[in-house]
């Protein structure tokens, strides 16, 4: 890590949500420093200075108040609605020496053997918590998935780490998965049925589905389907 960037800060003098704001319509983020053993501060941050800061990967800044440097630590970033603008961050003072709990962007390089083979990539975190030295916080941590096949995954545990970095198992356990490849899902070919009768139509006898039709076929005794009608007896004659 190079040497943290300086931002100008400056007092804060109103309170409460409605000057927090007008302060952000005029410009400015209100911001709150702590820690150390020291007095907490409210600050205001020119939002475009902050923008800009913020579109870095750095975690450690240099604020400057009252004239005198600080280094601190982004602990909570808030951002509005729409998550486009920042409208207040929480800054904790540190010792450029101690170590510090932090979270770093993974950046998979290679082609997975398992995605070659017709599996699926799957990114279980994008990103890692980590312990190291405040001034030695990488950028990023790399990682090589190109021997991952199908149906495996990397773990935290499997991820070299730079000298100084180790896993913060108290937000990661060292056997979670990071990346992985997974067999790619077949869909069944849908299954064809017999198209319902038109309405007023009756349905086909169960004989046609083999070409025969009910009507005049014999039955058990000889005659037809509909059984030999007897002629109708003739009355008496008066």
């Amino acid at each position: 890590m190079s040497t943290p960037r300086q931002i100008q800060t400056s007092a804060r003098q109103g309170k409460g949500s409605a000057d927090a704001r007008r302060q952000r319509a005029a410009g400015r983020v209100p911001v709150n420093v702590y820690g150390h053993g020291q007095a907490n501060v409210e600050r205001l941050i020119d939002a475009h200075e902050l923008h800009m800061a913020f579109h870095t990967t750095d975690q450690v800044f240099m604020l400057q108040i009252d004239g005198r440097p600080e280094s601190c630590l982004v602990k909570q970033v808030q951002y509005d609605t729409y998550g486009q603008h920042i409208v207040h961050v929480d800054f904790a003072r540190i010792d450029l020496s101690e170590e510090v709990a932090v979270v770093v962007a993974l950046e998979f390089r290679g082609d997975p053997q398992g995605v070659r083979d017709g599996g699926v990539p799957i990114i279980h975190h994008p990103s890692l918590a980590v312990r190291c030295r405040a001034d030695s916080i990488p950028d990023h941590v790399t990682v090589d998935v190109s021997a991952v096949v199908i149906g495996h995954a990397l773990h935290a545990a499997d991820i070299a780490l730079p000298e100084g970095v180790k896993l913060d198992l108290g937000h990661i356990r060292a056997d979670e998965a990071v990346f992985s490849v997974a067999l790619k899902k077949v869909e069944a070919a849908p299954v064809e049925t017999a198209a319902a009768p038109a309405e007023g139509e009756a349905a086909p006898a169960a004989g046609d589905a083999k070409g025969e039709k009910a009507e005049g076929k014999p039955d058990a005794k000889g005659g037809d389907a509909k059984g030999d009608a007897k002629p109708e007896a003739k009355g008496k004659g008066k």
